[in-house]
């Protein structure tokens, strides 16, 4: 099993990289002694194309571990072995996967880039991941964030459910230009917006800028205040104006009035 795919370029940025962003690859071997039991293979295919989840991988350990009594009830187990055929519907409400995680995605499209959602619902999101990291000690080196206002902000939005419209935001951040994206949503009775992420994956590489805090939880986030005063001068030089050449820039003194 991997932990996740690719998580920076090009293709992180097509609808296949959203999907591998935060759902691992899962290879299963069967033994040689299980493979002529076509009630098992046969159901591990079927199961291959449908929706699960690490609840289900527990659940099959479990099994695995205890094939004596597969159905032993333990309240730990919120997922179904693989070995069985899995109950339906698998729905990510049904399956307690939350929505940034959820591969069922509805159909989305983007807004105009005037769209009257993009900085507030930015700026939010932003001053969400100011709170993070203000939270942890290990993140205590690292700058305060600020939108990036003069990069493009990309406003996605769901098919409308309810009373409450989702939003997908991607967006950029000062210092250290790191882009990133999340999830929201807005009540179409008051316009409330809610934050739906837990965390907000970052979209390009942030190597050293982070190396302040590189094993904190929010790593990704962070632009080391040591960067910083390092690329300030440390003293500035002011160019002088040679006698043998004129200046190119010219005084005029208008006379006084009397």
């Amino acid at each position: 099993m991997g932990d996740h795919g690719n998580r920076f370029g090009w293709l992180r940025k097509t609808s296949v990289g959203e999907i591998e962003d935060n759902n691992p690859f899962l290879f299963l071997s069967v033994p040689a002694s299980l493979r002529r039991n076509t009630t098992y293979t046969d159901t591990l295919k079927q199961n291959a194309k449908k929706l699960m989840t690490h609840y289900d991988i527990y659940a099959t350990l479990t099994e695995i571990t205890n094939p004596s009594n597969p159905r032993i009830p333990d309240p730990l187990i919120k997922g179904s072995s693989l070995f069985h055929s899995l109950p339906q519907p698998r729905t990510c409400d049904r399956l307690r996967i939350p929505f940034e995680y959820c591969i069922c995605k509805a159909k989305k499209q983007t807004l105009s880039k005037n769209n009257s959602i993009a900085i507030p619902a930015a700026k939010l999101m932003v001053a969400r991941m100011n709170e993070n990291l203000q939270e942890s000690s290990e993140t205590a080196e690292c700058l305060p964030l600020t939108l990036d206002l003069k990069s493009s902000i990309t406003v996605d939005e769901f098919e409308e459910k309810g009373n409450v419209k989702v939003y997908q935001v991607t967006y950029s951040t000062l210092p250290g230009g790191g882009q990133f994206w999340g999830y929201l949503t807005q009540l179409s009775s008051n316009g409330t917006l809610n934050i739906l992420s837990e965390k907000f994956p970052r979209l390009n590489a942030y190597g050293p800028q982070s190396q302040c805090a590189s094993k904190a939880k929010f790593a990704s986030y962070c632009f080391c205040k040591n960067l910083l005063k390092q690329q300030q001068p440390s003293t500035t030089s002011i160019p002088k104006i040679s006698k043998k050449q004129p200046s190119k820039f010219s005084t005029t003194i208008l006379p006084k009035k009397l």
